[in-house]
């Protein structure tokens, strides 16, 4: 008996041992001296930077997604573990993978990710070998618990344990601040924009070789040339009637030149349409649509191909009666890159994507979201020509209720619904999600359509309060259901009001110290407004609620209870809530910041 005992300690000693050594990365100099994708067409650590840019860090240092995984936005999906190739989880937790560039929604990932991927002729196993799993925590489904880099075995779906690295918060948060966004220009690819060159710098920072050779039995190819992502641009953008327009730029000079003694080159723009089957690891089915010679190494084409998801640009070279591919430009993803945008105060999303070259509405709905259709029974998606238009001066519209089931199996999470509109898909394009028929309820707006944005890492920064008070939670950008807005200290009461919004209905969210124990003493007498708009007195108030009647929600901090009162108003642009001390007018402690929708 003894020496069983002996069995499974010796056992449980070493399980111990092994997930123990999976080595920590605590900082740049770190990642530098490993061989974790160090060498193209690896794609590991152009993951990681990608990934340090999609999330934020609130006060206490926790680290939080930017977006919603359940969703399966860039190819985010649910990893079991069952090999136990990764340390174990605690309770609670889960583990999420990314970085397979088979997965359709991988290509919403940034083009310096799938560079190699896109052009993967003869590159092998490599090109897609890379992971980064993330363990979330269940009940904050975009907490970051921890951050792993790894890769399968070549030829195998199993990980290395000597590829595998845990990612200290330490060494993201220096990847953020050592190459921030650069506020005052805008991103492009192909006049080289800020997230590219910065990840450039963060690749050279690491010692990442970029030279990637493809070498040929014929000694007089070119194809033995060595190259880098940095040559060639080929791209698809979209006209003002919903066709594809054909950019290129960088083409290198001696593709274009004559073999001596041969009839010549010819240099062609394919582009070819991508479609893809429900088993990931199969390569995707690829039809030519349209070529065109080129003779100069930049230009723009207007080709007859509409817009849809899978177009992709390659550029081949003939000469002798041979077709060389050198380049595949980024494959078109359906919805310019732009993730769906959180509907306030639901479970549910609206996307704005291209089909057959008009613009389509999308709507994701959480599975848990069951009584979605009599929540937006009468609620509509209105298609703009632009931004600037104003809400009643849509171009057509559909209700939502009316939009037609896709996918429901696309996510564990969430049915995907679709409506396609005759509105041509063209720069500028808006879609918004409206509540009712009052023209003001606007609980959504998409970016417009390969709208040029500037990087707004600030506007994601959590708020900081001078109160030592301050309550630890985060504000997330995309679908935080407080607007993005900070609860505002009740003066030198150890409590907090916030303005939030749920079932598209105005709530006010009181957050007690839970050393503030004679509250309800103090504030027994006190109350709550809710005004429709900042500029009404205090008596214009459309509702109120008295503060000790808040119900309390179950889900607070370590350091604060938190109460909520959900009103009958719809919420709305200019809403505003008030605390009162007591029953009179002109004691006002504070009021909130207006509900507004920043776009």
């Amino acid at each position: 008996m003894g020496a069983m005992r002996l069995c499974f300690l010796l056992l449980f000693c070493f399980f111990l041992s092994s997930v123990s050594s999976v080595r920590r990365l605590n900082n740049i100099d770190d990642l530098r001296n490993t061989d974790y994708a160090k060498t193209a067409p690896r794609h590991g650590r152009q993951l990681l930077f990608w990934f340090a840019q999609q999330v934020h860090f609130d006060q206490n240092n926790n680290m939080y997604l930017n977006f919603d995984p359940d969703r399966g936005n860039y190819g985010f999906h649910w990893y079991g573990n069952r090999e136990q190739d990764l340390p174990p989880m605690n309770y609670g937790e889960s583990y999420y993978s990314v970085g397979n560039l088979n997965y359709p929604n991988a290509r919403a990932l940034p083009d310096y990710v799938s560079t190699y991927y896109q052009n993967r002729r003869n590159n092998g196993p490599e090109i897609n070998m890379d992971r980064l799993m993330v363990v979330l925590n269940q009940r904050s489904s975009n907490r970051v618990v921890r951050v792993y880099v790894t890769a399968h075995n070549l030829d195998r779906r199993d990980f290395n344990s000597d590829d595998t690295y845990e990612i200290d918060p330490a060494l993201i948060s220096q990847i953020r601040n050592d190459y921030p966004c650069e506020n005052n220009r805008r991103y492009s690819l192909i006049n080289g924009g800020t997230e590219v060159e910065r990840c450039r710098h963060f690749l050279s920072a690491t010692g990442y070789n970029s030279n990637h050779c493809r070498f040929s039995r014929d000694k007089r190819s070119y194809d033995s040339e060595c190259y880098t992502d940095e040559k060639i641009n080929l791209e698809i953008k979209t006209t003002r009637n919903g066709y594809t327009k054909l950019t290129w730029d960088n083409i290198p000079d001696y593709l274009f030149q004559k073999e001596p003694g041969h009839l010549g080159t010819i240099l062609y723009i394919d582009i070819y349409q991508n479609t893809y089957s429900s088993d990931t690891n199969e390569e995707p089915k690829r039809e030519r649509k349209q070529s065109f010679i080129i003779d100069r190494s930049s230009g723009v084409l207007v080709t007859s191909i509409l817009m849809n998801a899978g177009l992709q640009p390659q550029l081949r070279q003939r000469r002798l009666y041979i077709n060389n591919v050198f380049w595949y430009g980024p494959e078109f993803d359906g919805a310019s890159k732009v993730l769906p945008i959180r509907i306030r105060g639901n479970d549910a999303s609206l996307q704005l994507v291209a089909k057959d070259g008009k613009a389509c509405a999308r709507l994701y709905i959480k599975k848990t979201f069951s009584n979605w259709q009599d929540v937006f029974y009468y609620s509509w998606v209105g298609f703009y020509k632009s931004k600037h238009d104003e809400n009643h001066k849509y171009d057509t519209y559909q209700y939502a209720v009316n939009f037609a089931m896709i996918d429901s199996t696309a996510t564990e999470d969430y049915n995907i619904y679709q409506y396609e509109s005759s509105l041509p898909i063209s720069q500028g394009v808006q879609i918004r999600f409206l509540l009712e028929n009052d023209y003001s309820a606007v609980l959504a707006k998409t970016t417009p359509w390969e709208w040029n944005e500037k990087c707004y890492e600030e506007k994601y920064l959590p708020y900081h309060s001078t109160s030592s008070f301050f309550p630890e939670f985060f504000y997330e950008p995309d679908y935080y259901d407080a607007n993005n807005v900070a609860p505002v200290q009740l003066n030198y009461y150890n409590a907090f009001l916030q303005l939030t919004t749920k079932e598209n209905r105005a709530c006010a969210r009181l957050y007690i110290k839970k050393t503030f124990t004679d509250w309800k003493e103090i504030f027994k007498n006190s109350w709550v407004g809710f005004y429709k708009s900042y500029d009404k007195s205090n008596k214009g108030y459309k509702e109120y609620k008295n503060a000790v009647d808040f119900e309390k929600i179950e889900d607070g901090t370590d350091h604060f209870d938190i109460y909520q009162y959900k009103s009958s108003l719809a919420i709305a642009p200019d809403m505003q809530i008030r605390f009162f001390l007591d029953q009179s007018y002109d004691k006002k402690l504070l009021n909130s910041q207006a509900w507004t929708l920043d776009y």
